[in-house]
């Protein structure tokens, strides 16, 4: 059963929540290149897909001036990188809200996220005559460009939703378009319980069913419980982290560069999709290395202060 908001999370702050750091442009030329993931246009598909327990956090639908510096300090706690599929009617247009929301974008950028094209409206490409989806964007271009200083090379489609004649069009102005592995239903719902119950089934059942241990998370930043659901789900892995050490088995792995999960077309027909990521196996031992040290101190000091 779905338990409300007001039983379980607190109510959206009636004021937007502040953002903490000094107001400055977007750092310089790196930073806004690193936002916008040039060298990532023209990819295929990217199916978000992994059989090692490799996992990329993306958030959709935003920036909300009232729920994304709160996920932007829990990202920062846990030392996470995500992706963030901007909706581009919250940046442009006037009011209060709107200047906030665009000085938010750029506070993304700065703390070192990737910026990913979401639309401006939030159609379903398919459902859309040609000339609308050129014109969305074309407008989201020139609000994202005008933001970053570059516009971003990977799209979302809104719902996953897709056709070959969409397909076509944004291989055409060299998108590279992600979708996702891990759901986490937080649209579905209105508790933070819910959501990180429902990322705990699919990432199990994923992993029985098809042997697809990690991937790309789909969550939203524009819902409060969708934000309290990110450190529970942190803690979470943290804990099987420690179980999974103490039985000598992969551990769970954090990424913060959709690099890992790009190929590129090379040619290949629009909509063709890129395989699941597979990281060489050094590479994987490696940070496998690096994982282990740090669960194995976190679970020793977990231990000791039982």
């Amino acid at each position: 059963m779905v338990r409300s908001v007001e039983e379980e999370e607190p109510r959206l702050p009636a004021e937007p929540v502040p953002i903490r750091t000094p107001r400055v442009e977007v750092a310089d030329d790196v930073t806004a290149l690193h936002a916008a993931s040039v060298g990532l246009e023209d990819g295929r598909v990217i199916t978000g897909e992994s059989r090692q327990r490799v996992l990329l956090f993306t958030f959709d639908d935003g920036p909300e001036r009232r729920t994304t510096p709160l996920l932007l300090d829990a990202l920062d706690r846990y030392g996470v990188k995500a992706v963030f599929f901007v909706t581009v009617d919250r940046l442009d247009g006037p009011g209060n809200r709107i200047i906030e929301q665009r000085e938010l974008l750029k506070e993304i950028v700065r703390r070192g996220h990737v910026i990913g094209n979401h639309t401006v409206t939030h159609q379903q490409l398919p459902l859309m005559t040609t000339t609308a989806i050129t014109e969305e964007l074309d407008h989201a271009d020139r609000v994202l460009e005008e933001l970053v200083g570059i516009r971003p090379r990977l799209f979302r489609p809104p719902g996953g939703s897709r056709s070959p004649r969409a397909d076509r069009i944004l291989a055409d102005r060299g998108y590279t378009q992600m979708l996702w592995s891990h759901g986490t239903g937080d649209f579905q719902v209105d508790a933070a319980d819910d959501v990180e119950s429902i990322f705990r089934r699919v990432l199990d059942r994923r992993e029985r069913e098809e042997g697809v241990r990690g991937g790309i998370v789909l969550m939203h930043d524009t819902h409060p419980w969708s934000v309290a659901a990110f450190p529970r789900i942190m803690q979470m892995l943290e804990s099987r982290n420690c179980e999974l050490l103490a039985q000598g088995e992969e551990l769970y792995d954090v990424v913060g560069d959709p690099a890992l999960f790009y190929e590129a077309r090379d040619g290949a027909e629009p909509g063709t999709m890129a395989p699941s990521l597979e990281l060489p196996a050094a590479v994987h031992e490696h940070r496998q290395e690096l994982r282990r040290a740090e669960a194995r101190a976190r679970c020793e000091a977990t231990l000791a202060s039982r």
